[in-house]
């Protein structure tokens, strides 16, 4: 994936009406002195209208919205629906990683080498002509991470963690995930598979419940991941109380065109966190409205989550920050780990 592509098409931009349409609901998330149970009734109407519009046009959706402190649901819509993950299933390889790093099975400053066979295209250090083959678990982790690298994954998979299927049976006997899978090809090739919008957001928790040196390594690499003109992130307002620690997966694929963010923001004023996962899979050609609606969907439930989280408007308003959620980075294509 790289971060700077044109914007898309005319067609495609996300109409005035439905700027309008959102505009009642946005203005109520934002006010402080609406009571949380009627902001979160108010959340979960702005999230519902644009679900009906993804699946209006033929785009899969699934939606999880968690309190992190109460632990209630504030949207739970289509939670245990397999999509294929993209990215985001870097997230239960980098769980996999700290648990070994926390038992002593990896080190920090171990170092994995791997051939030029091993390397895949992609936005990450490692994925570029002549870089290097070798590095230490701890740059492989970010590198997975941040710039969502795809020679990392390959690395830590069958170089540190023991290959894919190995991957599949520790996800499903120590972190109970059963619709969270690599795909394997052969002795050493893997898909990176499928997920769900409630057990991506359950890895993500776990991921970064712990506050040690590795879970606040992990933190920092999704808080500053390079995608910030995308997705959820793209519609930060600029207030610094505000964290976003996220992870998007993007790929198009005559099976199915994904566009799936998942994170947790954290509001450093009140002390609240919320989780969410958006996950959208659309069918047909990549330019086709069906795929433009699933990309424009996650910075619209974004914004909405954000506003609901304590995200301020920025005044003046920029008007520029609308247009952001259209620049979409290029998608990759399935990858064979």
């Amino acid at each position: 994936m790289i971060s700077n592509v044109p914007s898309m098409p005319s067609q495609q931009v996300t109409p005035a009406s439905q700027q309008q349409e959102y505009k009642t609901d946005l203005s109520t998330l934002s006010q402080d002195s609406v009571g949380d149970y009627f902001r979160s009734l108010a959340l979960r109407h702005y999230i519902e209208k644009i679900i009906t519009k993804n699946e209006q046009r033929q785009v899969t959706t699934d939606v999880s919205i968690i309190d992190l402190q109460s632990q209630q649901a504030i949207v739970g819509h289509n939670l245990d629906v397999e999509q294929f993950a993209a990215s985001v299933n870097k997230l239960p390889i980098a769980q996999l990683v700290l648990m070994d790093l926390r038992s002593g099975a990896l080190q920090f400053d171990q170092t994995l080498t791997w051939t030029a066979t091993d390397v895949r295209g992609g936005a990450g250090v490692y994925d570029q002509p002549n870089a290097p083959t070798s590095a230490t678990v701890k740059d492989l982790l970010f590198d997975m991470l941040n710039p969502s690298g795809n020679t990392a994954v390959r690395a830590l998979v069958n170089y540190g963690l023991g290959g894919a299927v190995q991957v599949n049976a520790r996800w499903q006997s120590e972190l109970h995930l059963q619709h969270t899978y690599l795909q394997p090809l052969d002795a050493n090739r893997f898909y990176v598979g499928n997920s769900t919008a409630r057990e991506s957001l359950q890895v993500l928790r776990q991921l970064l419940a712990t506050n040690d040196q590795y879970g606040a390594f992990v933190k920092n690499a999704l808080a500053t991941n390079i995608y910030t003109d995308y997705g959820v992130r793209s519609q930060l307002a600029g207030n610094d109380f505000i964290v976003l620690a996220n992870k998007v997966g993007i790929l198009d694929d005559v099976d199915g065109n994904n566009r799936h963010d998942v994170g947790i923001i954290y509001n450093t004023r009140t002390h609240k966190s919320y989780g969410y996962a958006f996950m959208n899979t659309a069918y047909g050609d990549a330019v086709n409205l069906p795929t433009a609606q699933a990309g424009v969907s996650l910075a619209d439930m974004g914004q909405g989550t954000l506003r609901f989280a304590g995200d301020k408007p920025v005044k003046p308003q920029d008007d520029s920050r609308a247009l952001r959620k259209l620049n979409e980075p290029a998608p990759e294509r399935r990858v064979r780990y």
